[in-house]
């Protein structure tokens, strides 16, 4: 019987000595590593490589952590986890509103970075396929992130969840009692009306992001459809 894959990390840090603790550390506990010094050498490093998670300094040099996300989360289908020095808690709202997994302020003891990557990892091997496409339009699961034209739209994570079923079933009549069931994860009692407010709410945030073709249309008396028009996406 062969061994299990190692799972591939990337850590983006500038601090070269912390860089290779944090290696050798992750290494050790069975993980494969990938490290750059920067955003863009990273992007250089990134081609034809399979990555499960991202370890990402905000504080770099060239382009920093934050601005670099878009782009790297589009890159890279795995969850993005950041790590600074950076203490001020708007700094980390900023983190996780961006759609990273994690915020992990410096200093961070070795065992609590691990024990932060594991629970990513086991958080996103509950779905084998975490990213939909359908030509320009993404939705990330693991980033909780709906894409279009090289722009990143955050979603809250039952907007994510709900924008999961809908994309499986495009163009098709989901009823309330499914979409409860699948949402909620219980039989729907005929009265509670939260799947309405979600929809509702997930309906609005897409005519807020106005991405052409895409929009949630109710069929009155059966359900709601999620519909999608590449034609008007072009």
């Amino acid at each position: 019987m062969g061994s299990a894959v190692s799972p591939t990390l990337l850590l983006i840090e500038d601090d070269l000595p912390l860089a290779e603790l944090i290696c050798t550390f992750l290494e050790n506990n069975g993980f494969k590593l990938l490290h750059a010094s920067s955003v863009e050498a990273a992007f250089k490093l990134l081609p034809g490589k399979t990555v499960s998670l991202v370890i990402c300094d905000v504080m770099l040099p060239g382009q920093d952590g934050f601005s670099a996300f878009p782009k790297l989360s589009r890159i890279v289908a795995a969850p993005i986890i950041f790590m600074t020095a950076l203490a001020d808690n708007e700094d980390e709202i900023r983190g996780l509103e961006l759609g990273a997994a994690d915020y992990i302020s410096k200093p961070v003891a070795p065992a609590l970075l691990l024990a932060r990557i594991k629970a990513r990892l086991k958080s996103t091997a509950k779905d084998d396929n975490q990213i939909w496409q359908r030509q320009d339009l993404i939705l990330h699961k693991a980033h909780q992130q709906l894409c279009f034209a090289d722009k990143n739209y955050p979603l809250t994570t039952q907007e994510t969840d709900l924008m999961w079923v809908f994309v499986h079933h495009l163009d098709q009549v989901l009823s309330r009692e499914y979409l409860f069931e699948q949402i909620i994860g219980r039989d729907y009692d005929g009265l509670d009306r939260a799947m309405d407010l979600k929809i509702s709410r997930l309906r609005r945030k897409l005519e807020k992001i106005t991405i052409p073709g895409l929009s949630i249309r109710t069929v009155h008396g059966r359900g709601y459809l999620l519909s999608v028009n590449m034609d008007e996406m072009q």
